[in-house]
């Protein structure tokens, strides 16, 4: 019964996830205070009061664990716990239905749908075991508890799928307001740049004025770097757990202004500043670079038309003054989208840098463009998947296949395959499955201030099917075209 409820970030730190927990932790402690409590009173109600009572303290330890276990192996912990309490309450009862069978199964009932419906392996087992053992112990069972075992059985089966279902509505509606807001963003900004295009000069009010003029005055702070800072986020190998490079992403503040990094680019965009800001970020990422963790790599975000500007590759060239002028372990990753229109002119670009120790990256795969032809010329050292295809991959065997795809084409072309937006336990897990050698995302680590740690969540036992190997030679071995299998 162990499980993960499918939110928008990892089960210990969201907090809606954080209030179910807490409320089941509260059911479980009333069932177990009120069933040791009836026990007390009425022994008579089971054959074997003193294991009622222990099953029943059982609970009351699971109630702590769902409040206070930092890791997701705690709540196995619980888990487990609670099926056991099942074993003495219900297994070492009699062969009919009681109050206290009834206040196990509430106590049951809560923690699976606290936990997001989600079953293991472990609890389920046990749970069965102590369905059976009064069967077992008196070679038959009442109708009601036959009954009672169904019911138990339809309970879990029925609330964990409704669960699992409900949560996948519920991130899809998450994703389809994001999209929505893009759009709308978007459509603003067309609106205004095509009356502008229809009018020469658009009249403008005061207020409008006064609007813009605030605008431009804040990207012009942010380029100039007042408000802009640099957070990071782990890139993880599923393999071994270790941190394999950092995403730096921009974070802009303003004083009496709210929103997010996309908010701010398409303003920029609107103001004819795009280029502008996007060096501005990269300059605050190159200050990482130089100060980034022993062995480990960063990536910064670039669009392609950007990085082909002469200002942007001065600034590259500026960073790579270091002895022999090298710049090992900077990734630059670009959107598949931009991608599509400037290949040719970018693999030009790329070549003097990727000598020096660049290696290039693919963003966003699969978030609606199709740039494939565009990839194999350029040539990436990683391709990164989009969102969109790992968020609720678990539960989806079409989105799988096509993960699983790509994973054998990055293996094919000699490029490492990153995983995006990884956000439980459940997601890490079918990513590994379908070879994919290293992700990202909440579940791992949240985005923060330099150098965040990988959660222990997050990290997942070695693979038996075998992968791309050490991803640093694999990446090199991408820059080539050459595969390098696990040895």
């Amino acid at each position: 019964m162990m499980g993960l409820l499918d939110g928008t970030t990892p089960i210990e730190r969201d907090d809606h996830v954080l209030r179910a927990r807490r409320t089941a932790a509260i059911t479980r402690l009333v069932m177990a205070l009120t069933g040791g409590a009836l026990i007390v009173s009425r022994p008579s109600l089971l054959p074997h009061p003193a294991l009622g009572g222990i099953g029943f303290a059982l609970i009351a330890i699971t109630s702590i664990v769902q409040l206070a276990g930092p890791q997701l192996s705690w709540l196995r912990v619980e888990e487990s716990l609670a099926a056991l309490a099942g074993v003495l309450i219900v297994g070492f009862g009699s062969e009919h239905v009681g109050i206290l069978n009834m206040l196990w199964l509430v106590a049951i009932a809560s923690g699976v749908l606290a936990r997001g419906g989600r079953v293991h392996w472990l609890g389920r087992y046990i749970v069965l075991a102590a369905l059976a053992l009064p069967a077992a112990r008196y070679g038959s069972v009442s109708a009601e508890y036959a009954a009672m075992c169904a019911a138990t059985l339809g309970l879990l089966l029925t609330s964990g799928r409704l669960t699992q279902e409900l949560n996948h509505l519920l991130m899809k509606a998450r994703l389809q307001a994001e999209s929505a807001e893009t759009l709308l963003m978007a459509g603003d900004i067309a609106a205004r740049m095509a009356e502008r295009a229809q009018t020469g000069e658009p009249a403008q009010t005061d207020d409008s004025a006064a609007e813009a003029l605030s605008a431009r005055g804040a990207i012009e702070r942010l380029i100039a770097g007042e408000g802009l800072s640099m957070v990071v986020q782990p890139i993880v190998e599923i393999r071994s757990g270790e941190v394999h490079a950092y995403e730096a992403l921009a974070r802009f503040g303003q004083p009496r202004v709210d929103g997010s990094p996309l908010h701010w680019f398409a303003l920029a965009q609107e103001l004819g500043q795009r280029a502008a800001l996007e060096r501005a970020c990269l300059r605050g990422a190159l200050d990482l670079f130089a100060r980034r963790p022993s062995g480990t790599s960063l990536s910064v975000n670039l669009s392609a038309p950007v990085l082909l500007e002469a200002s942007t590759m001065a600034m590259l060239e500026a960073a790579g003054k270091t002895p022999a002028g090298d710049l090992s372990g900077l990734i630059i990753e670009i959107t598949e989208e931009t991608l599509v229109h400037s290949d040719t002119q970018l693999l030009s670009a790329i070549e003097p840098l990727r000598a020096r120790g660049v290696r290039l990256a693919v963003d966003d795969m699969g978030a609606g463009y199709s740039g494939l032809r565009q990839i194999t010329t350029v040539r990436p050292s990683y391709l990164k998947l989009d969102r969109s295809l790992v968020s609720g991959i678990d539960a989806d065997d079409e989105r799988a296949a096509l993960v699983g795809a790509l994973a054998g084409y990055s293996r094919q072309v000699g490029s490492l395959l990153v995983a995006e937006g990884v956000e439980n336990e459940a997601e890490l897990r079918a990513i590994q499955r379908l070879g994919v050698p290293l992700v990202q995302g909440f579940h791992l680590s949240r985005p923060g201030p330099p150098w965040p740690e990988v959660s222990g969540a997050g990290r997942v036992k070695a693979s038996p099917t075998p992968v791309l190997a050490a991803p640093a030679a694999a990446a090199e071995a991408g820059a080539r075209g050459v595969l390098q299998p696990v040895a």
